[in-house]
């Protein structure tokens, strides 16, 4: 007798207030929760790591790296943190590029305990990192309230006459890895996989997303010569190659290299900043590649698409299961459940 077979047994001879549907969907759920040593029984190779890409502020550019530690709130190449810092208005919400596209151009660097920001046009700036002696500050991302540490008037400066051009409106903050817990994640009966815990620091969901190229190169086949996008349009921290278009939708559990273990939490929805030329940081006046993905990539679960509405879904995002450093040209592994 199989597990299903034992809960619906269960419900027969029980009290009867569930269903036989009702006890299997909370098996499902149970096995959710579980983690990799207990629900994958095998490993195939599906892929290799091809990219790896490490955004230390939110919304700005993201700097290629060889290889990175995967912690829990996401990766780690040396004083690089994944989305550690984040820009914020007046009113500490976050900025973002969605309305200020031309963030995306913001280079940083990190070396020494002191941070250097580039943008085009703009003389450059270097600034310490004042995490330990920086003023605290309540800032909030999608709603959700963070303690993090002001970087200062520098800074502050440097930011608001890029994106605002004036001297106020926008400030910069910062929250080490070492000193956060993930921040508490809503979770819906549409995402089925995620757990309270899956935050990060100032990502949107969740410390990890992978997308795979032959994902891309689909939607590309689709779109015009002069539309065609890079992976770097969707800010993914894990690029692979080697799979079918689309097959890491269904992966629950990812093994990179021999160590950090991934597992799957939902699928990345778009918005407008995929429409963003992560080079010219100019959104396409089409709002491309969004309304092509529209056409044949919006969720098919109803309660999914409920909840996303048109967002269309392209790459997964991911939780950690296991730490482990991942390099490019790792060989990527699927857990077979």
């Amino acid at each position: 007798m199989d597990v299903r077979q034992s809960v619906v047994l269960a419900v027969g001879v029980g009290v009867g207030l569930l269903t036989a549907a009702a006890a299997y969907k909370l098996y499902v759920r149970s096995s959710q929760m579980k983690n990799s040593k207990q629900l994958v029984k095998g490993w195939k190779a599906c892929g290799v790591v091809s990219q790896i890409h490490i955004f230390p502020i939110k919304s700005c550019q993201g700097i290629q790296v060889e290889e990175a530690d995967a912690c829990e709130m996401g990766l780690v190449n040396g004083e690089l943190q994944d989305r550690s810092f984040m820009v914020v208005n007046e009113n500490n919400n976050f900025l973002h590029a969605r309305i200020h596209p031309t963030m995306v151009l913001i280079k940083v660097s990190i070396s020494g305990n002191k941070v250097e920001l580039t943008a085009p046009s703009t003389e450059s700036i270097t600034f310490p990192i004042l995490s330990k002696s920086g003023t605290e500050v309540k800032v909030r991302v999608w709603g959700d309230e963070v303690t993090a540490f002001d970087c200062g008037d520098q800074a502050a400066q440097w930011l608001s006459q890029y994106i605002f051009q004036k001297d106020s409106g926008a400030r910069l903050v910062h929250l080490p890895y070492t000193r956060v817990s993930p921040r508490t994640m809503k979770t819906k009966p549409c995402f089925p996989w995620m757990r309270k815990t899956d935050g990060a620091v100032f990502t949107d969901y969740t410390p990890f997303h992978l997308l795979s190229t032959e994902s891309v190169q689909d939607l590309n086949s689709r779109l015009t010569d002069e539309k065609e996008v890079s992976t770097l349009n969707f800010r993914p921290t894990i690029t692979i190659s080697g799979c079918q278009p689309y097959e890491e939708d269904e992966w629950r559990f990812i093994r990179i290299g021999e160590e950090a273990v991934f597992r799957y939490v939902n699928g990345c929805s778009r918005c407008v900043l995929t429409t963003i030329d992560p080079a010219a940081g100019i959104k396409d006046p089409e709002q491309e590649p969004l309304q092509t993905l529209r056409k044949y990539r919006l969720a098919e679960d109803p309660l999914l698409r409920k909840a996303i509405g048109e967002s269309p879904l392209l790459g997964i995002n991911l939780s950690l299961d296991q730490p482990g450093r991942i390099r490019v040209s790792d060989v990527v592994y699927v857990g077979q459940l």
